[in-house]
């Protein structure tokens, strides 16, 4: 298991990423816990969250930036860009993350879209495998951010564990 320190170190700005996925005086340790009272308040586990992201995200395999595919109540884009964001749990750069369900490096993007209530979340593909097998929701200020209380109402009674 990669010690907390490397990986704070790895999502600092300039490090794996140009902007990080934490700012400069952030902290690794406060950030998940702090996401991990949200959560516990509304009663879902990030891996649920992270889940059901993944499922919408899968649904528009076929999509693109302008063609997104609709999979119930919601319309999916997946942006397929060019370079590659590593996991910051990774064992080196560039590789998989064997952590979880895993996560291959991609710099692909997404934008999910409730239809009935027009809410929207956008992110990187990175993001999902972060909260489902991190539980981490990124950095805030930092463009690898997903508020949790946003990912939670936008998957709705899909997220709430039993």
């Amino acid at each position: 298991m990669m010690e907390a320190a490397e990986v704070e170190r790895r999502m600092r700005p300039g490090m794996w990423t140009e902007s990080g996925f934490l700012t400069s005086d952030a902290s690794l340790a406060e950030v998940l816990a702090t996401d991990a009272e949200v959560l516990n308040d509304l009663g879902v586990q990030p891996e649920t969250i992270g889940r059901r992201l993944q499922e919408l995200v899968a649904d528009a395999r076929e999509s693109d930036r302008f063609v997104p595919v609709q999979t119930g109540e919601y319309e999916v884009q997946v942006h397929r860009q060019r370079g590659f964001i590593t996991c910051p749990w990774a064992p080196e750069e560039f590789e998989r993350c064997t952590v979880g369900h895993g996560s291959r490096p991609t710099a692909n993007r997404f934008v999910i879209i409730h239809r009935p209530s027009g809410q929207r979340l956008e992110g990187y593909e990175l993001s999902i495998h972060l909260i489902r097998d991190h539980s981490f929701f990124g950095g805030p200020g930092t463009p690898f951010r997903l508020e949790a209380r946003d990912a939670v109402s936008l998957v709705g009674e899909n997220a709430r564990d039993p």
